[in-house]
């Protein structure tokens, strides 16, 4: 796989630093935003992205409302929501609102990666 522009939104500094290091160990770069408020300010100004890592819990916009954003907005971006709350109807709802995949947190590294690889499998 060609190196992605990946932005990660999350509010928790530990998934974020993961996240870069694990990405950017592979290739990629790693943008990291920790609000829901400069993720979308970042998506606007900068934009570009191959994947967006959406956390669906932020304290400042819920991760729904953005990733129904994001759909309004691209197209092509391809986005992977991550969230401790993992339940069958969180996993439903963000994949009707357009998101390519879905990480219940903790993950893996190996997670981390296969779901990526999956996402990208047609590149």
């Amino acid at each position: 796989m060609k190196p992605l522009n990946v932005l990660v939104i999350d509010d928790e500094t530990v998934i974020c630093d993961a996240c870069r290091m694990v990405l950017s160990e592979k290739g990629h770069r790693v943008v990291l935003r920790n609000t829901g408020i400069s993720g979308l300010l970042e998506i606007e100004g900068n934009g570009g992205y191959d994947l967006i890592l959406l956390d669906m819990k932020l304290h400042d916009i819920d991760g729904s409302r953005i990733l129904k954003l994001i759909q309004e907005q691209s197209t092509k971006v391809r986005v992977i929501v991550m969230t401790g709350y993992s339940t069958l109807s969180n996993a439903l709802e963000a994949m009707k609102l357009g998101a390519a995949d879905y990480l219940a947190k903790p993950f893996t590294e190996d997670e981390l990666l296969a779901t990526i690889n999956g996402v990208f499998a047609d590149r």
